[in-house]
């Protein structure tokens, strides 16, 4: 969880609560926001000290932006998790508060050089430091590796990326990443992690030994290659593309996980790998490999995973792998049964987590599949799916199928949590199962990608009291079915309906317990005149029904927090916004996607604009009237039609704060955030641009 606000309101209010909680609150802000806190006196500190732990010294500055533009100069990209800063103001900050950074990342020789010549000290105090080097950069290799000597510093990761010839590093890292980069050794002590992404620029055969030191290993080429693999290890990978890879193994008693893309090994006895202590294992990519009986010795496995490889038959016969507690198929390739009526496909005993995505799957061989008892979580992709299978001790059961028809005999297993049905095409002949729904049940989703249908409700649907979140997409739900659904007695908190044809929409049909409705292409024309009885309401969505004629709705302005009206037909957008007109609610904001509908009233939405202080807008980017305001409002964005407003990031507080394109539109917030004209000199950002 991160907060992407710099609500005044909300940081005004921490003022009151006890220090260790604002720095608890203060360390989930997105660190690129946090300058603009200095601006409250009582938290200036805890804030200081939240921007100081962890800076990235660079000489060009990346910081967040609100709206949807990704490819802006400055603003294209934003880690968040850590402060950009220049040299020069890192120091004014350090000297003005006596705090030092904990954790320090460096992006070129030049910064460092800057650093270790200039302020030293910053380097000394830090408990870690971290170094990213790109030659393309022309970085000036034995002039960083002098200073490194110099000062003898040490580093937690140390990354090299493109040199044009191999070169040799001191011990002074643990960990060290190379991408296009080659060593002249490779030994090097006291190094515990080691990545390694080798192109066409290593040396062809050319062997790897590593120091007995190193505990993770990482490479990934496209040559041909020896490692002499190190005997401490606990994690190792090894992929590679084209190449053969010979690897030396040595006793590893230490291995806990390993994961091998070797596209030539056609046996897993050839590899002689002797790790008595494996416990994850994955196969990516062996397409040659057919004898997995070397995996057998690895009895204390406990999560296997195997993808684009072939299917390994027989492989848990006589109850091996007594440890395995999770098994991953992702488009493995079958062979043919020649009886799959007569032919079982069985599991480790212990089984708990069972996954098989496979499109090759052969039609008959469902039904050869024996799930253990113990198993409690199933994922199914691209199978012909039969329903009969499914084991009574499941809690989460995901199924991805192209066609499926559920009949009278249909029922979610008895202990089912978390249950998702998605086809292509999707039959629910009957609605038995509806009325046997599991007491624990807590999430539903019935889905057909292409095509569905489902009858009414001709019982009385009990709702389970732990189901909270209820989805049904494209089963052509008209008025009656919702109707009969019983929505009302239940105590769902997010309900998704997609496809149907319901005309004229009623509140109560839903519970007062819904924070998410969404009625997606409902052919809806009729709203009710308001939604207040839906008390908790956060998100409401009405995307793609027709509402060219909409009267006003009352909306619950005491919780809602989005309104999408995506693609409406709409010409007005003020119906909705009546509620907010009312005195007690001239402080609350509200977010408003309007896009798509493009024949929308501008008057009408400079008008809400002017009068609702609280509303911030999304419309589509087709009126040059509005794409003039929107470049000087912070409440207004116009967005090209290809991107969706809502997606993950686009999500923005600051459009509450104002809109500043007229100066009787101007709130509070707004103008306390115009006498902000600069923030404290050691956080001037970028080419001379302030964060104000």
């Amino acid at each position: 969880m991160v907060f992407a606000s710099d609500d005044v309101d909300l940081f005004v209010g921490l003022i009151k609560l006890p220090s260790e909680i604002i720095s608890t609150i203060i360390s989930y802000t997105l660190k690129c926001r946090l300058p603009e806190l200095l601006y409250f006196p009582p938290i200036r500190e805890i804030v200081a000290t939240e921007i100081l732990t962890n800076v990235y010294i660079r000489k060009r500055i990346f910081r967040h932006r609100d709206d949807l533009e990704v490819s802006y100069e400055g603003f294209d990209f934003c880690d968040c998790d850590h402060l950009d800063i220049k040299v020069n103001n890192l120091k004014q900050g350090i000297r003005q508060w006596n705090i030092f950074p904990k954790s320090i990342s460096i992006d070129s020789e030049v910064e460092l050089s800057d650093v270790v010549n200039t302020f030293p000290e910053i380097l000394m105090d830090a408990s870690s430091i971290k170094c990213y080097f790109d030659w393309k950069c022309n970085s000036d290799q034995e002039n960083l590796l002098r200073l490194f000597s110099r000062f003898k510093i040490r580093l937690d990761n140390f990354h090299f990326s493109h040199s044009s010839y191999p070169f040799k590093i001191p011990p002074i890292a643990t960990h060290i990443s190379l991408h296009c980069s080659s060593l002249t050794d490779y030994a090097i002590p006291n190094v515990k992690k080691f990545n390694i992404h080798a192109a066409s620029n290593v040396v062809r055969n050319q062997t790897f030994t590593f120091s007995p030191d190193l505990e993770d290993l990482d490479i990934y080429t496209d040559q041909s290659i020896q490692v002499i693999v190190p005997p401490n290890l606990r994690r190792l990978n090894i992929r590679t593309i084209n190449g053969l890879t010979n690897l030396v193994f040595k006793e590893m008693p230490n291995l806990e996980y390993l994961l091998l893309q070797l596209p030539n090994i056609q046996s897993f006895d050839a590899a002689e790998i002797i790790a008595p202590n494996l416990q994850r294992l994955t196969l990516s990519s062996c397409e040659k490999l057919f004898n997995f009986d070397g995996l057998r010795k690895f009895q204390h496995l406990k999560e296997l995973k195997i993808e684009n490889s072939n299917y390994p038959m027989d492989l848990f016969n006589e109850g091996y792998f007594p440890e395995l507690e999770k098994l991953l198929y992702c488009h493995c390739k079958f062979p043919e049964l020649e009886d799959p009526n007569n032919s079982l496909l069985t599991f480790s005993p212990n089984l708990k987590e069972l996954e098989i995505s496979n499109y090759r799957f052969q039609k008959d061989m469902l039904g050869s599949l024996v799930f253990p008892p113990t198993l409690t979580v199933l994922r199914l992709d691209s199978l012909i799916f039969n329903y009969d299978y499914l084991g009574a001790n499941l809690k989460y059961i995901h199924v991805r199928t192209s066609k499926i028809t559920c009949k009278s005999d249909f029922r979610i297993p008895h202990m089912a949590q978390y249950f998702i049905l998605d086809a292509n095409y999707l039959i629910l002949e009957s609605l038995d199962f509806m009325y046997h729904l599991p007491t624990s049940l807590a999430y539903l989703h019935l889905i057909a990608q292409e095509s569905g249908k489902m009858n009414p409700a001709t019982q009385l649907i009990a709702w389970p009291l732990k189901l909270r979140d209820f989805a049904l997409e494209n089963l052509k739900i008209d008025h009656y079915t919702l109707e009969s659904l019983n929505l009302k007695h239940s105590r769902l908190e997010v309900i998704k309906i997609d496809k149907g044809n319901v005309k004229t929409l009623e509140t109560d049909l839903f519970p007062v317990t819904v924070k998410d409705l969404t009625l997606k292409e409902m052919g809806i024309e009729k709203l009710p005149d308001s939604f207040e009885n839906l008390e908790n309401l956060c998100v409401l969505s009405f995307e793609g029904n027709q509402l060219r004629e909409v009267d006003p709705v009352q909306l619950p302005m005491a919780t809602l927090e989005l309104l999408n009206v995506f693609n409406c037909n709409l010409r007005f957008i003020s119906p909705f916004l009546v509620s907010m007109l009312n005195d007690k609610y001239k402080n609350v904001k509200l977010r408003v996607n309007a896009c798509g509908n493009l024949n929308v009233s501008v008057i009408d939405i400079r008008r809400a604009l002017k009068a609702i202080k609280g509303l911030s807008l999304y419309v589509t980017e087709l009126d040059k009237t509005l794409i003039e305001i929107s470049k000087h409002s912070s409440r207004l964005k116009c967005i090209p039609e290809y991107i969706d407003p809502l997606l993950k990031g686009s999500q923005t507080d600051d459009l509450y704060n104002g809109s500043e394109f007229s100066s009787d539109e101007e709130s509070d917030s707004t103008v306390a955030r115009k006498r902000r004209k600069t923030f404290p000199d050691f956080f001037t950002w970028g080419n001379g641009v302030n964060l104000g």
